[in-house]
């Protein structure tokens, strides 16, 4: 009989704790989210992107007005500058240099259609491109080649200056901004010469 009544008496203990009110749990909200503040969006005027580029911007043997593309995008709060790579991907092009420019201010939203040599943003600096010359110079691509894809690459960095001479070649120029790429965005067009 003893037995049953420690048994008893355990059990009774055992249900009583296991009633016994519990700390109350904290409901923590869902954190809100967090908008990343490292993309950049990027905006040609004329043609939408993975579109056909308008004739304007080939070069006078291209059959065009070698008009500069207007460039422009959102400001991106940890940019201490930007830099602008526009190039050709075609295989017969192997990334062939358009325009290259550097040390755009971090304040810059803008580099307007037809800037090139004469209206560009204060303090940025045009390098010599793969047609060796400073400056904006279209697409060009070979009679009979096909649709050439050509790519503004828009580069946002955590430097105010590029250290880099004028002269500097493509790969040179993705090694000096290696390790200063805060976001980059890319923007396409096609274009063909029959």
């Amino acid at each position: 009989m003893r037995f049953f009544a420690v048994l008893s008496a355990i059990i009774s203990s055992i249900l009583l704790i296991g009633c016994a009110p519990s700390k109350p749990s904290v409901i923590t909200p869902n954190p809100p989210e967090i908008m990343n503040e490292n993309v950049l969006k990027i905006q040609v005027a004329g043609y939408e992107n993975g579109g056909r580029m308008p004739g304007k911007f080939a070069t006078k043997n291209g059959g065009g007005d070698n008009v500069s593309i207007g460039v422009k995008w959102e400001l991106l709060p940890a940019a201490q500058s930007y830099a602008l790579l526009f190039d050709d991907k075609h295989p017969v092009a192997n990334n062939w240099v358009h325009w290259l420019v550097v040390d755009i201010p971090s304040t810059t939203t803008a580099i307007p259609e037809g800037a090139s040599r004469n209206n560009m943003p204060s303090g940025s600096r045009e390098l010599v491109t793969s047609w060796g010359q400073t400056g904006y110079d279209g697409p060009q691509p070979p009679v009979g080649s096909g649709d050439h894809e050509y790519v503004a690459h828009l580069y946002a960095l955590d430097v105010p200056k590029l250290e880099v001479d004028e002269n500097i070649s493509r790969s040179e120029f993705l090694k000096a901004i290696e390790g200063h790429v805060i976001a980059e965005e890319n923007y396409s067009g096609w274009f063909e010469r029959k």
